[in-house]
């Protein structure tokens, strides 16, 4: 009897033992979640600051804004127009588009908010703004433009086409939305969506040509 009872204490004590461990451990994996969690949120918090700030650097008009009021953005219409998007409702509509998805993480391949590539990004904004169906591969979209190669008579809407990683390549392998001053909106690699300067990394020394867009191009894109 002596042994029997010794041997339910023993049970009883593994049981205890087993009942404080492993809530603790489910404890301690809940916290570090929560914590890579607050970490990525923090990150993203950034990326989307440092993309504000940029718009606020760059370009006029966009001294005071903030994600509190980026549904309100209103432009001055140009003196001479130059591209479909000097239509104030066209511009304001691009815009607005970018800064929605402006956080969304790099997936290669990708087409959603989850995650999404440089091409899926372009094509996604383009198709939403201009109510078309534009193709997603930085190369094909390239061939629809009659290149830009000088890069100060790019403005607001045009696309802005890249090398790859090889920056002797001809080859085009990146893609983005310029936005005037030396900006451009696009999915990095590394970042995800962000708004850029060209002056950053490896930027200028890739760039190849930019692509504006006229009515006679939607004419062909939307057949």
């Amino acid at each position: 009897m002596r042994k029997f009872f010794s041997i339910y204490a023993s049970t009883l004590i593994l049981v205890a033992l087993f009942a404080l461990v492993f809530p603790q451990k489910s404890f301690t994996k809940i916290k570090k979640a929560k914590k890579q969690t607050i970490n990525l949120h923090s990150k993203k918090q950034n990326l989307l600051y440092q993309s504000l700030i940029k718009l606020k650097t760059y370009l006029l008009g966009f001294e005071n804004i903030s994600f509190d009021n980026i549904s309100n953005i209103h432009f001055t219409s140009p003196s001479k127009p130059i591209n479909i998007f000097s239509n104030n409702y066209l511009k304001e509509k691009l815009l607005n588009n970018i800064l929605l998805w402006l956080g969304t993480p790099y997936k290669l391949a990708g087409s959603s908010k989850s995650g999404v590539d440089c091409s899926n990004f372009v094509a996604q904004i383009i198709s939403k703004t201009l109510s078309i169906h534009f193709p997603a591969n930085a190369e094909t979209q390239s061939k629809l433009f009659t290149p830009i190669y000088d890069l100060k008579e790019l403005t607001f809407g045009d696309l802005i086409f890249f090398s790859g990683t090889n920056r002797k390549s001809k080859r085009i392998g990146h893609v983005g939305i310029y936005l005037g001053n030396g900006i451009f909106a696009h999915s990095s690699t590394g970042r995800g969506v962000i708004i850029t300067h060209i002056s950053e990394g490896y930027y200028s020394e890739r760039f190849r040509f930019g692509g504006r867009f006229s009515k006679g191009l939607l004419n062909i894109v939307s057949k």
